[in-house]
């Protein structure tokens, strides 16, 4: 791990290729901007808001902001943003006009090695599907192709009035139910078709953590589904009430209990539980390879809205059986 510092000015003008150092304070708005320059103006300011929101003035969060300084201007910046269970978020490098592309690459080398000192397991990085550039440079840096994913909505016009009726029964979570709660999504992953290359990188005690800290956690949200006294899935919902919605964050059935037509009937449950919240949406993401899914989740109303590509980079692997 290098030791990033700020330098002096003339330290910077003095070197022949750009310094990557941690981006000081009050140049941080200007250096999130430029992470941000491809998004349009409008949804730059709202996620430059929301990179500073979570900074805070946590000096720890703003490690992972780099810039890269020629003369004692910046020329690039990359943002990667640690998370709860051991994962880590990262925003690929940008660079201002007529920089070479050996700056983005020094960038990127520079974040991985922010991230080796950080206690993750891995990284991740959401790209758009056509940025070919992007790509490269992520390959270039070891990231790896995870998958293409589908960002899906349902609206409050496609939730049911009542709790669709069938045979299953939702129980919900306590903080007792730790333990239960990992080993059906365990075996929740296997022979799953959403992600799979997922598969032994993390603990599930790190997928949980991560999992508790998206949006608003609500434990009448988490939910052990059961069929005749039997665990046979699980459904994990977050609020995001800033933005009218509720996320469907994980959702599975037991390879045991699947072909049964389970599915349709949690996703129902979810989109009843959005109405008795009062939310316009209820919102996903989805791995466009998973196509029975897909076609679950359009048959109950889900459309398209977005779609991103994924690409992962693996610091370490956990010492025993995980997800």
């Amino acid at each position: 791990m290098r030791n990033w510092c700020i330098f002096d000015e003339m330290a910077l003008t003095s070197l022949k290729h750009p310094a990557i150092v941690q981006v000081p304070t009050p140049q941080r708005a200007g250096a999130l901007a430029l992470i941000c320059c491809r998004l349009s103006a409008d949804d730059r300011a709202d996620q430059v808001k929301a990179f500073s929101s979570a900074i805070g003035s946590d000096e720890g969060r703003l490690g992972g902001l780099l810039g890269a300084y020629r003369n004692g201007r910046l020329v690039g910046a990359v943002f990667s943003q640690v998370q709860p269970g051991k994962t880590a978020a990262v925003w690929p490098p940008r660079v201002v006009p007529g920089e070479p592309r050996i700056t983005s690459e020094k960038l990127l080398e520079a974040a991985c090695d922010f991230l080796e000192n950080q206690d993750v397991c891995t990284a991740q990085a959401l790209i758009a599907t056509d940025s070919a550039s992007d790509k490269v440079l992520l390959c270039s840096g070891g990231f790896e192709p995870l998958a293409d994913l589908l960002y899906l909505a349902s609206l409050r016009e496609d939730f049911p009035d009542a709790p669709p009726p069938g045979p299953l029964r939702f129980e919900p979570y306590t903080a007792d139910d730790h333990d239960r709660l990992a080993r059906i999504i365990e075996a929740t992953y296997e022979q799953t078709l959403d992600c799979p290359r997922l598969a032994g990188v993390r603990r599930t005690e790190d997928v949980l953590a991560g999992y508790h800290c998206v949006g608003l956690f609500d434990p009448g949200h988490w939910l052990i589904v059961r069929h005749r006294g039997d665990d046979v899935g699980c459904l994990l919902l977050a609020d995001h009430p800033e933005h009218g919605n509720i996320e469907l964050l994980y959702m599975g059935v037991v390879a045991s209990a699947r072909r049964n037509g389970w599915g349709m009937d949690i996703t129902r449950h979810a989109q009843w539980l959005a109405a008795k919240a009062a939310c316009q949406r209820l919102v996903l993401a989805v791995d466009a390879a998973n196509t029975p899914a897909i076609k679950m989740y359009t048959a109950a109303g889900f459309q398209v809205w977005d779609r991103r590509s994924v690409y992962m980079k693996v610091f370490a692997r956990p010492t025993v059986a995980a997800l």
